[in-house]
């Protein structure tokens, strides 16, 4: 009788010890993203991409169960910061995707260098957003490069010299990329004969528009959000305005800017992060559209690829630390990314900033057009 509940005994503790061993422990990276506010619709596309990939790769390669923790920020940055310092705080986050755009990027980005969590932003385009961060990355280009890209794309390519520039002055993402362009586009030999200033959320450029009207300009450079982008479309159109209009990523982020648009963005060029109709130049690119597609019905969004690949920079570096919640080794990793077979394409990070190409699209019947690559 005592040798059999010795042998049950030791039985129940094996089948224990064992069961400790299979249960897989659960790694947290916080997702911060606007929800809500007005670039909600943003926030939205950008999280469709990320579930997605998070259902094609929930774990990481030692069984870990990845959970995600999504805080809204509201499009605020007050809200960017208060999310970084809860997800650090009190869900205890080793990594954090986010804030998404570059102004709120920047809110939140002294709290994680303090905290030493490592940031991965998806499109936050503003040159400082990584500039003297130890743990700040992104894995889109940034302004400098996108910058360089319209202007270079303004002159070669549509030959038009004469531009007016308009700025929205509360996104850093405008203000930085207005700063490249201006500078790219005179040293190609072309001239800004207005910058013209807007202000996110501001509904009426009739005035704006009928002075660069006048100046009759042969290009219009605006780096501004899809809301503004969309109506100043449409007034144009009002007043007869005939000048080429060439946006950035911002511009057809949000379906907002067809829709207040309407066929008045017909032949407006844009830059941007993502096409899917570019080649495919790796095999994760093809899976992942062939899902995108299949879940969501849809062409692939440039917010959400980005997103989803930031996401995957994170799941990469936690494979290679012994500790996967160890946020040093996860951010020198993260760091250290080199040819990185991404879904949005191959990626290197040189000091947190994402080498990669750019895309130029036009809109033909309301939609958007792939034209060319533009590579670093």
């Amino acid at each position: 009788m005592n040798i059999s509940k010795k042998i049950l005994g030791l039985t129940v503790a094996s089948l224990l010890t064992c069961s400790s061993v299979l249960v897989a422990k659960e790694v947290k990276i916080g997702v911060i993203m606007p929800m809500s506010g007005p670039i909600g619709g943003f926030g939205q596309s950008a999280v469709e991409g990320l579930n997605l990939m998070h259902k094609l790769n929930p774990k990481l390669d030692n069984g870990d169960d990845i959970k995600l923790v999504l805080v809204d920020n509201k499009s605020d940055k007050i809200e960017s910061a208060n999310a970084a310092s809860k997800l650090i705080s009190y869900d205890k986050v080793t990594a954090i995707v986010g804030a998404l755009t570059s102004t709120n990027t920047m809110a939140m980005t002294k709290i994680a260098e303090n905290a030493k969590t490592p940031v991965v932003a998806p499109v936050a385009t503003n040159i400082l957003v990584t500039k003297r961060k130890d743990f700040v990355s992104r894995v889109c280009f940034s302004d400098a490069f996108q910058g360089e890209v319209a202007a270079n794309f303004a002159i070669n390519n549509l030959k038009l010299k004469k531009a007016v520039l308009i700025t929205d002055v509360k996104l850093d993402y405008s203000i930085g990329i207005s700063k490249v362009f201006r500078r790219a586009y005179k040293k190609l030999g072309g001239n800004i004969i207005q910058v013209a200033r807007i202000n996110s959320g501001d509904s009426d450029f009739k005035a704006m528009l009928s002075n660069i009207k006048a100046l009759k300009p042969e290009l219009i450079f605006f780096p501004i959000y899809s809301a503004e982008a969309g109506l100043i479309a449409k007034q144009a159109k009002q007043l007869g305005i005939t000048a080429k209009f060439l946006g950035t990523d911002g511009m057809t982020a949000d379906k907002v800017f067809f829709d207040a648009g309407g066929d008045a963005v017909e032949g407006f060029y844009g830059t941007d992060l993502y096409s899917s109709d570019a080649p495919k130049t790796t095999d994760l690119s093809k899976k992942y559209e062939k899902a995108y597609k299949k879940e969501l019905n849809k062409e692939v969004h440039p917010f959400g690829v980005l997103t989803a690949d930031s996401y995957n920079v994170i799941v990469a570096a936690m494979n290679k630390c012994e500790d996967p919640t160890d946020k040093q080794c996860v951010n020198k990793n993260i760091r250290a990314i080199k040819n990185f077979q991404a879904a949005s394409g191959v990626i290197t990070l040189e000091n947190g900033d994402a080498v990669r190409s750019a895309v130029i699209n036009k809109i033909v019947n309301g939609e958007k057009k792939y034209l060319t690559t533009v590579n670093p």
